[in-house]
């Protein structure tokens, strides 16, 4: 069996979320250790600005970040340490405020006896659930489907990373530009091979409070909409360059679990 643990981030001010989700986990026997999240409310502009240059972070994204979000991406860089300074061969990143499906602990014990963590990225979900049509290519394994993506979803509450796959993480983004899933969505600049598995083991209320977003200042925030515009176009433009490469690993990765 592969070494593993679970990971759960929370803030020091989300007792109750810390309560929820550890009752879920305890109910389906999972154990699990809390990574302390850092609040990005607490961050000051010195702090920010070593972690995620303005410059930079104008360049790289079309508004200025929240420090919600510089916060949340500190917090799962945090958990990516978390799995090289423990030498584990993956982990499973939660955010505190997802809900737990029926079959989590089946993928969990799933993850925990494939044969190898040569892979880097298992996505558990996306934040729009009804994209089938953006499912590339899959593969049955002991009851589920591992899946690749035309575009990689948004939303990092739930995932799977491997040592190999954190080391990537971190050596490649030395800085936050963007929102962590922002990041992950860019794959191809981090290293990684990201991919998904099916169904889904967690949902999440869209409709609950975010400590990202409490009160929907993001959306309010000036856009640079040439910015937007560029970053599109160029992400467009790699995605198709690399994804013959993520097809070839994703047929790498299902020929190795026969």
């Amino acid at each position: 069996m592969l070494k593993y643990k679970v990971f759960v981030i929370n803030l020091n001010r989300s007792p109750k979320r810390l309560e929820a989700i550890s009752a879920q986990l305890q109910q389906q026997n999972i154990p699990f250790e809390r990574i302390e999240g850092v609040d990005g409310a607490t961050l000051t502009a010195e702090q920010i600005e070593v972690v995620s240059p303005r410059l930079l972070a104008q360049k790289s994204y079309h508004r200025d970040l929240g420090k919600g979000e510089i916060g949340c991406s500190l917090s799962h860089k945090r958990a990516w340490q978390k799995i090289i300074d423990d030498d584990l061969d993956f982990a499973f990143v939660l955010e505190d405020d997802i809900g737990l499906e029926d079959n989590f602990a089946d993928v969990v014990n799933l993850m925990a006896n494939l044969p190898h963590a040569n892979w880097d990225f298992i996505k558990l979900y996306p934040l729009r659930r009804g994209g089938g049509s953006n499912i590339r290519d899959s593969f049955d394994y002991q009851g589920h489907q591992f899946v690749s993506y035309h575009k990689f979803p948004i939303s990092a509450v739930a995932q799977v990373i491997s040592k190999q796959g954190a080391k990537s993480l971190l050596k490649n983004m030395p800085y936050i530009v963007e929102p962590v899933d922002g990041h992950i969505k860019s794959w191809w600049s981090l290293g990684i091979y990201p991919f998904g598995l099916i169904p889904y083991c967690v949902s999440v209320d869209l409709a609950g409070l975010s400590d990202i977003n409490p009160v929907g200042s993001l959306e309010k925030m000036p856009q640079r909409k040439l910015t937007k515009l560029r970053l599109n176009w160029s992400r467009a433009f790699k995605r198709m360059l690399v994804t013959p490469s993520l097809d070839k690993h994703f047929n790498q990765f299902k020929n190795s679990l026969k």
